[in-house]
């Protein structure tokens, strides 16, 4: 079954390559092989049911050098606990910067539903570029590890991935600030953001509130039903990868 989604996802790559660069036969496509890439964020960058994530994939199918230390459960702020009753603290996706010590041709950055889903501080992003970022604030966070990014990484194509509507439940408008607030902080700090939230809510995409979809593109061994959060293989396929691959190509 990996072996045939792989080949028709090849397939889809070489023609989305063709119309990007303007070729006929998508040859452009192999611009990704043996290219370095880092990804860093929560649950869906990590991979919960199927380890690796996205990046594991588009490593294999572009044969691009991945690193990936993203952690499941990660948020974006620090001091952000695991629920409003519990003493431990989440992983935070700033650290991750740290443990970026090598050089890359892409860097690729995730997170913020941790952040809504466990009442972070939103915060508001400054007015300038001087480091004084209130990281225990999803805003300030946001410009941290941007800041780190750039400063650390120059010469890498830096982007981020808004992810898909995960809800199970009817709650967009009360996340709206915090995808409000990632768009503000990618335009402010000129981070190109590959939008699958919008992408899932206002085209033809994945509606997790469809049993048989999220049952087919989330269901795991011990959730046979999807949780509608966490992809599968398939789902990571079909939500991230295909439209992934050439918005990396466009970088």
């Amino acid at each position: 079954m990996t072996k045939i989604v792989s080949m028709l996802l090849a397939a889809v790559v070489s023609m989305t390559a063709a119309a990007i660069n303007g070729t006929e036969n998508g040859a452009n496509v192999n611009a990704l092989h043996d290219k370095s890439i880092a990804f860093i964020g929560d649950s869906i960058s990590y991979g919960t049911n199927y380890h690796g994530g996205y990046g594991k994939l588009i490593g294999e199918i572009c044969g691009m050098n991945v690193t990936n230390p993203s952690a499941g459960g990660a948020a974006l702020a620090r001091n952000v606990k695991w629920s409003s009753d519990a003493d431990g603290i989440r992983p935070c996706i700033i650290d991750m910067t740290e443990k970026l010590t090598d050089e890359y041709d892409y860097i690729i950055i995730e997170g913020g539903i941790n952040d809504f889903w466990n009442h972070a501080p939103l915060g508001a992003l400054t007015e300038g570029f001087d480091g004084d970022y209130d990281e225990t604030t999803t805003a300030g966070a946001l410009e941290s590890i941007f800041s780190r990014v750039k400063t650390a990484h120059p010469e890498s194509k830096t982007g981020y991935v808004i992810i898909h509507d995960p809800f199970t439940y009817d709650a967009e408008e009360a996340f709206e600030p915090y995808y409000e607030l990632i768009k503000a902080a990618c335009a402010k700090w000129e981070i190109p953001y590959l939008d699958l939230y919008e992408k899932n809510n206002k085209e033809t995409g994945v509606n997790v509130r469809d049993a048989e979809q999220k049952k087919k593109y989330f269901s795991a061994s011990d959730r046979p039903e999807g949780d509608g959060t966490h992809p599968n293989e398939e789902g990571y396929m079909e939500i991230y990868v295909t439209p992934m691959i050439p918005w990396l190509m466009s970088l």
